[in-house]
C-alpha cells in the first residue's frame, strides 16, 4: 500500500486506542501495549491477551484486574529508534486522568530534547475517542500538515468527544476508586447501578439508578442530545454482544433511525478496569477535520 503521508512525521499511541493491528501497520502507527495484571500474571494487551480472553478471564477472576502503563523504558526505546530516523513524532495517548501513560512519555522525551521533536498529546479520552484522534492525526499528516498544526487540530477535536457508562460491578468501581467502600457495599445491597460520565478525561459517577432498564434509559437520553450525524459506538469489555448490549442497541436505534447497525467494540483494559466485565457504555464523536 502506497501512502501519501510525508515520512517526516510518525504517530505513536497506546493500546487504549483500540486500533486494529492491520490498520496500524498500514499507516505506520506505533502502538505501545498497556500491561494487564490478572490472576497473578502480567500480560501485554492485545499481544499476550486478546479482547475476548481478557473478558473471559475477568468474568472468572475473583478480584478486579489492574492495568500498568507502558514504562518510561518502553517509550525511550520507541523514541530512540525514531530519533535515529530523524523524524518528527506525535505521541497521542489515553487520558492522563486514567493512566500514567502520558507522564511516562513526557519523562522519556527528556532524553531526546534537541535531538528529536516529540509532541506528547494527552487525549483526555480513551477507546473510541482516542481511536478517532489517532486516525485524524494520520489523515492530517498525509495532507502535509506540520506537527504543530496537527496537535492544534487534535486539541480542537477533543472538545467533541463524549462518553457515558453504566456498571453494577461494585468491586471494580471500588477498586478503581470511583466509589468509596461504603458506597460499593450499599450499592451491592440495594442493586444500584452507577452512571459514569466522561468529565475532563476521567470517568466520574454522576448518577445512580435502581434498574437495568432505567440505566439504559439514562444512556439513551444522553445520546439523544447529539446530532444524528455523530459517530457512536457501544463499548464493553467483551467484543461480543450480550442481552444488555442488545437492549441498549435497540433503544439507541429507536432514536437514531438512520443507523441500521450500531458497532459494538471492546472498551479495552484501561476502561474495563473501571467498569468491569458487566459494564457497558456509549461514546460519541462529533469531530470533523
Amino acid at each position: 500500500m502506497t501512502l501519501n503521508r510525508p515520512p517526516s512525521i510518525r504517530i505513536v499511541t497506546d493500546s487504549a486506542a483500540r486500533l486494529s493491528p492491520k490498520w496500524a501497520g498500514e499507516h505506520d502507527v506505533i502502538v505501545l501495549p498497556q500491561h494487564v495484571m490478572l490472576n497473578g500474571r502480567e500480560y501485554r494487551e492485545d499481544l499476550d491477551l486478546s479482547e475476548a480472553e481478557l473478558a473471559q478471564q475477568a468474568v472468572r477472576s475473583k478480584k478486579p484486574f489492574t492495568v500498568r502503563a507502558p514504562s518510561v523504558e518502553d517509550f525511550t526505546r520507541v523514541y530512540g529508534a525514531l530519533a535515529d530516523k530523524r523524524v518528527e513524532v506525535i505521541s497521542i495517548h489515553v487520558s492522563s486522568a486514567l493512566s500514567e501513560t502520558v507522564q511516562n512519555a513526557l519523562k522519556a522525551r527528556e532524553a531526546y530534547l534537541g535531538r528529536c521533536k516529540i509532541h506528547i498529546v494527552d487525549s483526555r479520552s480513551m477507546a473510541l475517542g482516542l481511536n478517532e484522534l489517532v486516525q485524524a492525526a494520520v489523515e492530517l499528516a498525509k495532507r502535509g500538515e506540520t506537527g504543530e498544526s496537527i496537535v492544534k487540530h487534535l486539541r480542537g477535536l477533543m472538545q467533541h468527544i463524549y462518553g457515558i457508562f453504566i456498571s453494577d460491578d461494585m468491586d471494580y468501581l471500588e477498586h478503581s476508586k470511583r466509589l468509596r467502600p461504603a458506597q460499593a457495599i450499599l450499592g451491592a445491597m440495594l442493586g444500584i447501578i452507577p452512571c459514569l460520565s466522561m468529565e475532563e478525561g476521567d470517568l466520574v459517577a454522576v448518577e445512580k439508578v435502581r434498574t437495568a432498564e432505567r440505566a439504559i434509559e439514562k444512556v439513551t437520553e444522553f445520546v439523544t442530545e447529539f446530532d444524528d450525524q455523530a459517530q457512536l459506538a457501544v463499548l464493553q469489555l467483551s467484543p461480543q454482544p450480550n442481552d444488555r448490549t442488545h437492549a441498549l442497541i435497540e433503544a439507541l436505534q429507536a432514536c437514531f433511525t438512520r443507523m441500521k447497525e450500531i458497532p459494538v467494540k471492546s472498551c479495552g483494559a484501561t476502561v474495563g478496569r473501571i467498569i468491569g466485565p458487566n459494564g457497558i457504555g456509549v461514546m460519541v464523536y462529533e469531530g470533523r477535520i
